[in-house]
């Protein structure tokens, strides 16, 4: 059985290709259409590579991948746990962008485009909803969580979510995508279940960009009403009253999750008693680490030099 599993060693192989792609098919995609792009941009450098090196290396995919089944309880409670965490998630985004303001001087918008119709909501929800979730589900929450089990729990914890925020290159949004990981995170963790994994990244990206298309369809005048009732309360009562809806929400996600815990006792998962950790697990993992530092300075440069190139 676990010679079946791969090892972090060659995980790190994996991710580090991926990793590479990824960056050369964002840099190349010869496609304006973001669907279109969105999708090559999933398929091409995350999911393909993953099922080459499980068919390259002779490993199982039902292991690796975890391709297990859950139950249809087990499934709405991952669904509406999902939904009640996401204003927590979005909160922290919110806070992440504030704290990159100040630091920064700005934010610079999220190149995502929100859908205006029907079709393009469709489409929006086709490829952030299905594709993506299905690309770095099978990466993140298949290969590499299974090959992080041996780090024993809070190892695979940290380092997949650590993993899994990096590689979205977003400073803004790293708190929020860190919190959306650990959730899903521990979703598979309890089922042993990828479908599972896969259910609530869809349900996180597809709600938002469902919430996104509802919100353009407000009409400016009813915006412009609501901003002013607004300013009539002080800002201290407002953030109370944002505070009271996101700890609710996620009160109600930590009683789904309790209850999802509950049912998922009997799990088995390939998590050893004592973590199994060699020095040289992670010697694969150090190109990747130095590629995505790189990147993250030249986005923090990034921040620094657009004021200035705007001034010339």
């Amino acid at each position: 059985m676990r010679k079946e599993r791969v090892t972090m060693f060659q995980a790190g192989i994996v991710f580090t290709v991926s990793l590479m792609l990824f960056l050369l098919v964002s840099f190349i995609n010869p496609f304006e259409n973001f669907y279109i792009a969105g999708t090559l941009g999933e398929v091409i450098p995350i999911l393909l590579p993953t099922l080459a090196a499980l068919i390259i290396m002779r490993k199982s995919f039902r292991l690796n991948l975890k391709l297990s089944g859950f139950s249809p309880i087990n499934g709405i409670l991952i669904l509406f746990a999902t939904l009640f965490a996401m204003p927590l998630s979005m909160a922290l985004n919110a806070f992440n962008m504030w704290v990159v303001r100040v630091i920064l001087g700005h934010n610079i918008d999220v190149d995502i485009p929100i859908p205006e119709s029907g079709w393009e909501l469709f489409l929006s929800i086709l490829v952030i909803g299905v594709v993506a979730a299905v690309c770095e589900e099978v990466l993140f929450r298949g290969l590499l969580q299974t090959s992080f089990e041996k780090l024993g729990k809070a190892g695979m914890f940290l380092l997949v979510s650590l993993l899994f925020t990096a590689f979205h290159f977003s400073i803004e949004q790293f708190m929020g995508l860190f919190v959306l990981s650990l959730l899903i995170t521990y979703i598979v963790y309890r089922t042993n279940s990828l479908y599972a994994g896969i259910l609530a990244h869809f349900t996180n990206n597809a709600a938002a960009m469902l919430l996104s298309f509802l919100a353009a369809k407000i009409p400016e005048s009813v915006m412009l009403e609501s901003e002013a009732a607004s300013l009539g309360f002080p800002l201290w009562i407002q953030i109370i009253m944002l505070a009271a809806v996101v700890l609710g929400t996620a009160a109600v996600a930590i009683t789904l999750l309790n209850i999802f815990h509950r049912r998922t006792k009997k799990t088995k998962t390939g998590i050893p008693v004592e973590p199994e950790f060699k020095a040289g697990d992670i010697l694969t993992f150090i190109p990747a680490a130095l590629i995505m530092a790189a990147v993250f300075v030249i986005v923090i440069l990034g921040y620094v030099m657009m004021p200035i190139l705007k001034t010339l």
